[in-house]
């Protein structure tokens, strides 16, 4: 494992630790076209040899469920902030984490790969997100910062 890398929403109500396995500017860096990223110009990553561990505040964290319904988006109930998205896959939480959101450092300058993902079914889509997304712990304490 590499050094973490900490983020937070913007009133720091959701905090984020990514234990990636290399660096950040090994990671890749990723901008789904579907409205609901385009409109919160998201940037995402994952490291399935990794490990995100989300904290919330007691009831700062939204969760909203759209399209296929197979994905939960982490949203801070008091800024509104994207965090992360997690599924359920293979009897494990698995995600991705909006880096713009969470303004974790290492992915500055970068150029981030355009996604579009429309095509899939749920079944596509989760055994993707099985192969490029990374475990996920989220649990709701006061955050350290």
């Amino acid at each position: 494992m590499t050094a973490q890398l900490a983020g937070h929403c913007h009133c720091r109500a959701v905090r984020v630790i990514l234990e990636p396995s290399k660096p950040a500017a090994e990671l890749p860096l990723r901008a789904c076209q579907c409205s609901f990223c385009r409109t919160r110009g998201a940037l995402t990553t994952s490291d399935p040899a990794g490990h995100l561990f989300v904290e919330a505040a007691p009831g700062s964290l939204n969760r909203y469920r759209f399209g296929l319904r197979v994905t939960d988006f982490l949203l801070c109930a008091e800024c509104g902030t994207y965090v992360a998205a997690v599924s359920d896959i293979a009897g494990r939480a698995m995600g991705v984490l909006n880096v713009r959101g969470v303004d974790l450092s290492g992915f500055e300058g970068r150029e981030p790969d355009p996604m579009i993902y429309d095509d899939e079914t749920a079944d596509q889509r989760l055994a993707r997100r099985q192969g490029r997304w990374m475990p996920v712990s989220v649990v709701e304490v006061q955050p350290s910062i």
